[in-house]
């Protein structure tokens, strides 16, 4: 006979309490969570009408899934770079770069090829989706919600699990021994084949853990992190999963040009804040939101990049001052701030030109100057800002995604007897990860999430920084 089973909300709350300090991040950490992120690289798929990327995604979806979390994975190393440095540009063009010389110049024509293609892929969406949500709705929110911003990319992927709801689980698949060649001989910083291993199954474990158990805490991290929750998804948001997927899908677009060894720069602007379909939030100029925001699929020259490089008009003609940074300090940094030092004003087009001057790290320009309209809001009354957003948002761009969420099993009754924790685990064995993982779904309950608690103390144990 066991124990009376203790109700499953008073076992979550003792597991979570447990595994905040390593499902937390440090004081410096941002971004979203490893559900948001794979979300997000699989819209962007979804959405792809190139036929090559449409065959490559339709049947290898789980490959760009695990990519999607790759970046991520290394935080739970003790070698914190190497979560670090897969978020960033250096990591994809070395890929790039050894996908080309093991499958040709045309590797997407090489079946062999496609496995590290798709994988590829998510990791950059991985990189670039922290960028356009971290610019823009991270730090709106940290305006003007009340939480704790340590767990908020916890709280984003509780959220995406619990309300729409989520439950994904990737089965991991990454060649360990080329992500260790690309550390090693693309960024001269070496990784080990079973530290890549066993960082991937904690990561794995640390998803199963929010799909499974800990969403059950949405309404606690809803009430710290209102705006956010209701902001996440909506396709009207600058910076959430929607508009995050847009600019990933310019991103996959200027991959497969690098790997079709095609230089051009025509197309290296892969998403742009404001746009028609993204108006300018705000007149305040000192708001996140209030910023134009330049993403690219290359890494740029810092060197070309001044307070010159964009110029923005009135519908007068008159320029408008502005300075210019990167975001991040990122030497292969893809993401570009322009800041205007006055008030927008009222009903005005603007006109905001990226100068051909600027370069990508290859020494290429594009040919001609890329223009960027976009028209600022009428305010209700004079001298008042932006009306906040109003009704129900549109459609989603992912609906086939969307539509293959699945529901969880209804929990036990808090009344019946707890059976004994399950014996089998999936995908690798305790002595292999260092963190035991992941139960099989359905041969769960609150004491094996218990167990697996005190077992995964590295989990998530650090994130990026923001540099500045």
């Amino acid at each position: 006979m066991h124990a009376p089973r203790i109700s499953s909300k008073k076992r979550f709350l003792a597991a979570l309490a447990c595994l905040l300090p390593t499902l937390g991040v440090a004081g410096t950490a941002s971004a979203t969570g490893m559900q948001g992120h794979i979300y997000m690289a699989q819209c962007a798929a979804e959405q792809v009408t190139e036929p090559r990327l449409r065959a490559l995604f339709d049947a290898h979806l789980n490959d760009l899934s695990n990519g999607a979390f790759f970046p991520d994975s290394g935080y739970t190393a003790e070698d914190h770079d190497q979560g670090e440095i897969p978020h960033w540009e250096q990591y994809v063009q070395g890929y790039v770069e050894l996908i080309r010389s093991r499958y040709g110049d045309k590797p997407l024509e090489n079946p062999d090829a496609a496995t590290h293609v798709a994988f590829l892929m998510g990791l950059a969406a991985h990189g670039i989706t922290d960028s356009t949500f971290d610019s823009l709705l991270y730090e709106r929110a940290d305006q003007v919600d009340p939480g704790d911003m340590d767990t908020f990319d916890m709280a984003m992927d509780i959220f995406l699990v619990h309300d729409h709801p989520r439950y994904y689980l990737p089965e991991i698949a990454v060649d360990t021994e080329t992500q260790s060649e690309i550390f090693e001989q693309k960024i001269a910083h070496p990784v080990t084949p079973d530290a890549i291993k066993k960082a991937m199954s904690t990561a794995r474990s640390g998803i199963f853990l929010v799909a499974e158990y800990l969403y059950i805490g949405a309404d606690e991290y809803g009430a710290k992190f209102p705006w956010a929750r209701q902001s996440l998804r909506d396709p009207r948001t600058p910076g959430g999963y929607p508009f995050g997927a847009r600019v990933t899908m310019g991103y996959y677009r200027e991959i497969l040009r690098r790997l079709d060894g095609n230089s051009s720069a025509d197309g290296v602007v892969i998403g742009a804040y404001p746009d028609e379909a993204y108006p300018l939030a705000t007149l305040d100029n000192t708001r996140p939101d209030g910023r134009i925001v330049l993403f690219f699929g290359e890494g740029m020259d810092r060197a070309t990049i001044d307070d010159a490089v964009v110029t923005v008009r009135d519908d007068a003609g008159t320029v408008v001052p502005t300075k210019a940074s990167v975001y991040r300090g990122d030497k292969w940094a893809n993401v570009l701030l322009v800041t205007a030092q006055e008030p927008w004003k009222a009903a005005t087009k603007y006109t905001a030109t990226l100068h051909k001057s600027i370069k990508t790290l290859a020494g290429v320009s594009p040919t001609e100057d890329i223009v960027f309209p976009f028209t600022t809001c009428t305010p209700d009354s004079p001298g008042g800002d932006c009306a906040a957003q109003a009704g129900p948002p549109p459609a989603s761009p992912c609906p086939k995604l969307d539509e293959a969420y699945s529901m969880r099993p209804e929990d036990v009754p808090p009344e019946e007897e707890e059976p004994p924790p399950p014996t089998n685990v999936n995908p690798v064995a305790e002595q292999e990860s260092g963190c035991t993982a992941a139960p099989a779904r359905r041969e769960t309950n609150a004491g094996s999430l218990l167990a697996l608690a005190g077992a995964c103390v590295a989990l998530v144990a650090r994130r990026r920084g923001r540099p500045s």
